[in-house]
């Protein structure tokens, strides 16, 4: 079981429990903050490695199960012991053993850093009433009768959406997801608590509340407490966990072509999402950072081209699949059999040409583009839309293509920092090690995570980047078909990642190595980027006259910025 990455998370744990300490005093609280992330590294590599054996084993028990119920048969195992085989036999590997020294360690890293049991990442308002629900993760819709509840979930992916109903989400800190990852975003635009603990005594107390009515409050240390909810306490959260008011969305005009080039963008903006129009609005000036080169396929083309005559009666059998309800054969359908026009392949290779961006010959980026299409009918998307009101005949997706930036990091700027009790200049910075699709998505592991000021204020690093793997951009480079719905930054709504995007070459996961990367180990190289990222949402955020960005975007390999996108802050 020999894992590199686990070679590289015990480097980066030695070099700060034995090495030179990363220049730090031990048992400081920087040096605690590090350590946290060496020991998140590791133990997720190792938890990781776990899960794969005890699935491996658990495969080989249900077929010798299935073979021993099968007629006739000489060897009869008995079902109750290979059930749970694989877990149980996994349970005295040395990686799971690890992973759980690393859990009971790391809340003492964590004291000694100076933080508490709790980490927020959305206050909900700072006090919520509600029914607690343990459950293993968050449900797809919330049962009638069930609202408002306080979910105590067993994990957190990133992908979910947050049901209408449910006030609060709490959950382990080996869960813990990035303040500004696309769950955490959408948990402050619908004012839910948001909250990991890495007190398993707490957990256990809450989950044996199931059922009780309760009220939890946010301390201003930052700790969450709960009392048995007084008589009529809470109604302001009841009317609030009724589904929400129907989101109105714009039926857009025809398409004015099949695609449009950036320079068209801004007169035709009725047939854009914010992704596209935003970005046209950028304007960098003296190099402080670039947009890449675009084309957007505009609103209605899916429409346009579901009613070519090559694809006569394609529409009639997508509608029979969504009526069915199997959403992942209705995307392959859609992905699979619809066939593209000529003269819309044809406007896609011209335009991104003529930006600057090329598609390299023999590319199969028509599989991104009716992705991105596909992705209308996610299980996400589908719950989203139920829950705000939208009809599915309303929601129409444009599809903003761009080559994909040769990324040292990415990162994701709140330009007016979203934490609890933070100061009013301060901008929240996310950074990975690579393309941001690790921090967008939560992936498994921390960003860099940090409040930063003015250059006369002093950086508050939160958290230490803990991610295993970073995604990377394929050598030869690639583009990305990117959704941009009229469902998505609209009002008070953020909509964050309830569309798909999707690169037309797989683009690499490889192990990062933190003992020796700079954004770690490098204080001064760690800072000067922080302040730059600063100062790149203090400029964009005057582009658009002063309202607060939520900006997304990469530090490219020779060290220049790239702004991807930027939308209002909600």
């Amino acid at each position: 079981r020999r894992d590199p990455s686990l070679e590289q998370g015990m480097n980066f744990f030695f070099r700060l429990a034995e090495g030179d300490h990363c220049s730090q005093q031990r048992w400081s609280v920087e040096w605690c903050k590090l350590m946290v992330a060496a020991c998140d590294r590791v133990s997720i590599v190792c938890a990781g490695v776990a899960d794969e054996v005890a699935e491996h084993l658990q495969n080989c028990a249900d077929r010798l199960r299935a073979a021993g119920e099968r007629p006739g048969a000489v060897f009869k195992p008995d079902p109750k012991v290979l059930a749970a085989f694989g877990e149980e036999s996994a349970r005295c590997l040395s990686e799971r053993l690890v992973a759980q020294c690393l859990r009971v360690l790391q809340p003492q890293l964590r004291r000694g850093a100076g933080l508490g049991p709790w980490e927020i990442v959305s206050t909900g308002g700072g006090a919520v009433v509600g029914t607690v629900d343990a459950m293993k993760a968050l449900p797809g819709e919330l049962p009638p009768g069930k609202a408002p509840c306080v979910a105590v979930t067993e994990t957190l992916t990133g992908w979910e959406d947050i049901p209408a109903g449910i006030v609060a989400v709490l959950l382990p800190a080996a869960h813990a997801v990035d303040v500004l990852s696309h769950v955490a975003i959408r948990a402050r635009n619908q004012s839910v608590l948001l909250a990991s603990c890495d007190d398993d005594g707490l957990l256990a107390e809450l989950r044996g509340k199931h059922g009780a009515r309760l009220k939890f409050t946010l301390q201003a240390n930052g700790d969450v407490t709960w009392t048995a909810a007084a008589a009529g306490e809470g109604a302001t959260q009841a009317a609030a966990a009724a589904p929400a008011k129907k989101l109105s969305v714009a039926k857009p005009p025809p398409p004015p072509a099949s695609v449009l080039p950036i320079t068209k963008f801004a007169e035709n903006r009725k047939s854009l999402g914010g992704k596209s129009f935003h970005l046209s609005e950028l304007r960098p000036k003296g190099g402080e950072y670039s947009v890449p080169p675009s084309a957007t396929v505009p609103f209605g083309m899916f429409e346009r081209t579901l009613a070519d005559p090559a694809n006569e009666g394609f529409e009639e059998e997508l509608a029979e699949l969504v009526e069915e309800g199997d959403l992942a054969k209705v995307r392959a359908f859609v992905v699979d059999e619809l066939a593209l026009p000529k003269s819309l392949e044809e406007a896609v290779v011209q335009e991104l040409a003529a930006a600057g961006a090329p598609l390299p010959a023999g590319a199969a980026w028509q599989r991104a583009l009716k992705g991105v299409w596909a992705s209308k009918w996610t299980d996400r998307a589908v719950s989203s839309r139920k829950q705000m009101g939208v009809a599915d005949s309303d929601l129409v997706l444009a599809v903003l293509a761009q080559p994909v930036a040769f990324a040292s990091y990415a990162f994701v700027i709140h330009t007016r920092s979203p934490m609890p009790n933070a100061n009013t200049e301060d901008a929240l910075v996310e950074v990975v090690v690579g393309l941001g699709e690790s921090l967008v998505s939560n992936a498994p592991g921390r960003a860099l995570s940090a409040s930063v000021g003015p250059s006369d204020k002093s950086i508050q690093v939160h958290t230490f980047p803990s991610k295993p793997q970073g995604v990377f951009t394929p050598d030869s480079g690639t583009h990305i078909f990117r959704s941009d719905s009229n469902g998505e930054d609209l009002e008070g709504f953020a909509g964050a990642g309830l569309y798909d995007s999707i690169t037309v070459d797989e683009c690499p996961h490889r192990a990062i190595s933190y003992a020796d990367e700079p954004l770690v180990v490098d204080p001064a190289f760690r800072a000067q980027l922080l302040r730059r990222l600063f100062d790149l949402g203090r400029l964009v955020e005057a582009n658009f006259n002063g309202q607060p960005q939520d900006i997304e975007g990469a530090v490219d390999r020779d060290g220049n910025l790239v702004v991807l996108q930027s939308r209002p802050q909600v």
